[in-house]
């Protein structure tokens, strides 16, 4: 049964927060891209990963700001939409929507990588490749397809299901991921790291756009935050210390890989931490079991990172319902369940047909660039939300050394943009373009423009309360004493 109401219950503590954000972007940014990141650059993709997380943190920092500003759900999108106005809503809507689309049918390729090698090592054989007309399904993307529609509907059931499901997840995964990290340091040898740009300097800028969708997780937090308790404590301690976390976890687990595997081993690999955990555990006499436990890693990791995408990618187009962007239908909230039925299933219907027509590295890298995007305008929203000093912006947490951090945030995001492949700068400048179709042909009727940009420029007036206190016993003393005095 559902009906037409359309608020969130805020149902997520700081644990669930923490995990949505870890859970998504400890997933496939160590356990798939590892091997593709060192084809590009070497040892330096060590380097790419910190330098990919150092732009995460500053958007973490921005996004932390205007969480707490404006906890609602929606994230980036929603920020945007009321800093910069519904035109740049309407791109960012719309690059932020693809883009966790694309991330999601990533993540599931990822976790079918893991189980396609599984199925055919036991010799059953119940998942050969298909042809489904013209279109080829390898047993990866069939994987792929049956764990995205368990997590479409674990998410369309229960919010608060998500949330458990994530703190289970991410425990067992930094318990695996530690026990690498422990074993592989009595082994791993430095030396293997020199020359730390074997393929040029030029060489790290591809990479760092290829692994920047392992961060994406600490917005996630942000597209959910109306249902996040005390957001203005909770969510900055989401977001940037997740980011912290996951940076040191990605940057020790690629150290011990590349000091234990050659380079050419693991290049191109999407299963390259697996791979290697025959050389780590075999040193202790548990080669197989450490293969096992880095594969069952490998499935929680993906699974974990589909999973919280769904939820978020599904909170954009609810909350352009909520906003008058798209559709309000969109954002109907189920009576049973408390969630966003239709968007969820909208969501889920684009990332299954992602799944059947994209290719691993294709998606990572459309999903970082409509990221990247995204990212860039967040940042400049939240400069136009300080400079226009409108009276309701009133931030729990605001960004330290302010101007520069969120203006680094946005030249480094949207410089990032000019290193991806021409392809991926076509999509962007695509959703672009047609957001702003979009707005012009949908949009614009419909929605008044009152954002911060708006009120900086003069469009709409900005409204100040003023509170005047008068004594009305005042003039009745003065009287009484002039009689006396008479």
């Amino acid at each position: 049964m559902s009906g037409t109401r359309t608020q969130l219950e805020r149902t997520l503590g700081l644990k669930e927060a923490l995990t949505i954000g870890v859970g998504t972007m400890i997933g496939a940014g160590i356990f798939v891209l590892p091997g593709p990141a060192a084809a590009l650059a070497g040892p330096a993709a060590v380097v790419a990963f910190v330098a990919a997380g150092g732009i995460a943190v500053l958007t973490a920092l921005s996004a932390s700001e205007l969480a707490t500003a404006m906890p609602a759900s929606g994230g980036p999108y929603h920020f945007i939409n009321q800093g910069l106005g519904p035109i740049f809503g309407s791109i960012a809507g719309l690059g932020n929507w693809l883009g966790l689309a694309f991330a999601t049918a990533f993540y599931a390729i990822g976790f079918g990588n893991y189980v396609a090698p599984l199925v055919s090592g036991i010799g059953i054989g119940i998942l050969p490749p298909l042809g489904v007309s013209a279109i080829p399904i390898s047993a990866a993307q069939l994987s792929g397809l049956v764990a995205a529609a368990v997590f479409i509907g674990v998410n369309y059931l229960s919010t608060k299901g998500t949330g458990d499901l994530q703190n289970i997840i991410v425990i067992v995964l930094v318990g695996i991921l530690s026990l690498f990290i422990l074993l592989g340091a009595t082994q791993a040898d430095i030396a293997t790291l020199r020359p730390i740009f074997p393929e040029g300097v030029e060489s790290i800028f591809p990479a760092i756009a290829l692994v920047f969708v392992s961060y994406l997780g600490f917005a996630q937090v942000a597209t959910v935050a109306g249902e996040i308790k005390h957001p203005g404590t909770n969510l900055p301690q989401a977001m940037v210390g997740g980011v912290f976390f996951v940076m040191i976890i990605y940057a020790v687990s690629m150290v011990i890989l590349l000091g234990v595997v050659e380079r050419p081993v693991i290049a191109g690999s999407g299963t390259a931490i697996a791979d290697s955990a025959a050389v780590v555990f075999g040193a202790f006499g548990g080669g197989v079991i450490g293969v096992g436990l880095l594969t069952f890693g490998g499935l929680l990791a993906t699974a974990s990172s589909a999973n919280a995408s769904v939820l978020s990618a599904s909170r954009i187009n609810y909350a352009m319902g909520r906003d008058g962007l798209m559709d309000a239908r969109l954002s109907v909230i189920h009576d049973r369940f408390d969630t966003p039925y239709r968007s969820i299933l909208l969501t889920g219907g684009l990332i299954l047909l992602l799944i059947i027509v994209g290719e691993v590295n294709s998606l990572a890298r459309a999903g970082s660039v409509l990221h990247l995007l995204v990212y860039g305008l967040l940042n400049v929203s939240l400069i136009v939300f300080r400079e226009s000093n409108t009276g309701d912006y009133d931030p729990g947490f605001t960004v330290p050394f302010y101007p520069v951090l969120p203006a680094l945030g946005a030249i480094a995001s949207f410089g990032l943009i000019g290193f991806m492949q021409l392809s991926e700068i076509l999509l962007a400048t695509g959703v672009v373009a047609g957001g702003a179709i979009w707005y012009v042909l949908y949009v614009r009727h419909r929605v008044v423009d009152t954002s911060a940009l708006a009120v900086y420029r003069g469009a709409v007036p900005l409204e100040i309360e003023v509170e005047v206190e008068f004594d009305f016993d005042t003039p009745s003393k003065r009287t009484e004493e002039v009689a006396e005095d008479d």
